[in-house]
């Protein structure tokens, strides 16, 4: 495990529960100090402990992201610990889900803040804080590259990550920053407690598949570009 000075700083928003959480441990537990961002400090604060009891370093900034001057301040907090930012991971996001008339206004542009505007901000703040080999992980999802029923709106803002994440790569491939786009199936987080329908969560990847994938790649030599990391259950599509 890498020592005090040696630790990666690992930015993580959405950090409080589901794939947020599971990539923190996972990267506290390589040995890596971990910002947790999410806008529900007590989440923020489980997830903490539970780094600090594996003996792993983690520091709390409550963030909404899609609030620039909040997103400022975290950024600037992560750059204060080593003096750059190693691996960033947006996973901050949200989803309504209903047929497209039906969905408010308000409720299509806070899916798109969340998800798509909350990537944008981070990763505009923090590039200017990376060295060369660093990487951004970007949250995709397969109803990034399929449209499926009653998800437009979340449909709409992951299409606009993977655009944004191709986009972003090509920029800054010359200064050696690597951009993964992360592309999981359904995963099995509290995202569904609120999804009406009846889905057979047994069949959902977990936390933990996704974030092993984000620290694998994440562990890759500098010169190492992973594009892409798709992700699916072997049961296939619910």
């Amino acid at each position: 495990m890498p020592n005090a000075v040696a630790r990666r700083v690992v930015l993580i928003t959405g950090a409080g529960r589901g794939i947020g959480q599971a990539t923190a441990e996972a990267f506290g537990a390589h040995g890596d100090h971990v910002v947790l961002a999410s806008r529900t400090e007590q989440e923020l604060e489980t997830t903490a402990a539970s780094i600090h009891s594996a003996g792993g370093a983690a520091t709390i900034v409550a963030c909404d992201v899609t609030a620039e001057p909040h997103v400022k301040r975290l950024i600037e907090t992560a750059a204060s610990i080593n003096g750059a930012i190693d691996v960033v991971v947006c996973n901050a996001g949200g989803a309504v889900v209903a047929p497209f008339a039906e969905i408010a206004l308000a409720d299509w542009e806070r899916t798109l803040r969340t998800t798509l505007t909350g990537t944008f901000l981070v990763c505009k703040h923090t590039v200017d804080h990376m060295r060369s080999g660093g990487q951004i992980f970007t949250m995709a999802s397969i109803a990034g590259r399929s449209g499926f029923p009653n998800w437009s709106a979340y449909s709409a803002a992951k299409f606009g990550v993977l655009g944004f994440s191709e986009s972003i790569r090509a920029e800054l491939r010359p200064r050696g920053i690597r951009i993964t786009a992360v592309i999981p199936g359904a995963v099995d987080t509290p995202l569904w407690d609120a999804i009406p329908g009846e889905w057979d969560r047994a069949k959902m990847l977990h936390p933990a598949d996704v974030a092993r994938a984000i620290v694998r790649a994440a562990n890759e030599p500098p010169h190492v570009s992973i594009d892409e990391i798709v992700l699916g259950h072997v049961a296939g599509a619910l």
